[in-house]
């Protein structure tokens, strides 16, 4: 006598029917209308569909778990792209502050070589770039995201009033 075992999996599967194209419509239209319907309607729908309750029960469970997951897909995508974008202009920042630093650098070295001239010559200046001092030209790029001048506009910023906020920024 050989005993023949039948697996859980495929005797579960045996009894198992797969929904019809309407049916899978009709559910869908009424998930739109209501995600978590009452017993009565799922046992309402049952009979109009002729499944069972507990089916239009696990239907509209799935329907709610496949939903929420799209949804916070949708939403990391959105973060990751924001995240990008502010990535990109965190960089976008850094090399224009370096870019800025670097250009404070020439200046001052320019005004130092100056201070030594004049001193080194006996003449006093209040001047510390006066004419024919620059020998080239320092190209200094304008950058929308930094002040250059006062809320008045009168005068220009010196870089020092901003390196705090700068440092801020890096810590950031």
């Amino acid at each position: 006598m050989s005993a023949h075992r039948v697996s859980t999996s495929e005797t579960k599967n045996e009894g198992r029917k797969r929904f019809t194209d309407k049916q899978i419509s009709f559910l869908e239209y009424m998930f739109e209308t209501q995600s978590r319907p009452e017993l009565r309607m799922k046992h309402q729908l049952a009979h109009k569909l002729g499944l069972h309750p507990r089916q239009v029960a696990i239907w509209f469970q799935n329907k709610r778990a496949r939903s929420k997951s799209r949804q916070i897909e949708q939403e990391y995508n959105t973060l990751k792209h924001d995240y990008e974008m502010l990535a990109s202009k965190s960089e976008s920042l850094k090399k224009e502050n370096q870019a800025l630093l670097h250009q404070l650098e020439l200046l001052r070295n320019v005004a130092e070589k100056n201070q030594e001239k004049t001193s080194s010559s006996g003449e006093e200046s209040d001047d510390p770039f006066p004419d024919g001092v620059f020998g080239q030209e320092i190209n200094v790029p304008f950058y929308d995201s930094v002040d250059y001048f006062e809320e008045q506009g009168n005068r220009f910023l010196d870089i020092e009033q901003q390196l705090p906020d700068l440092q801020k920024w890096w810590e950031f």
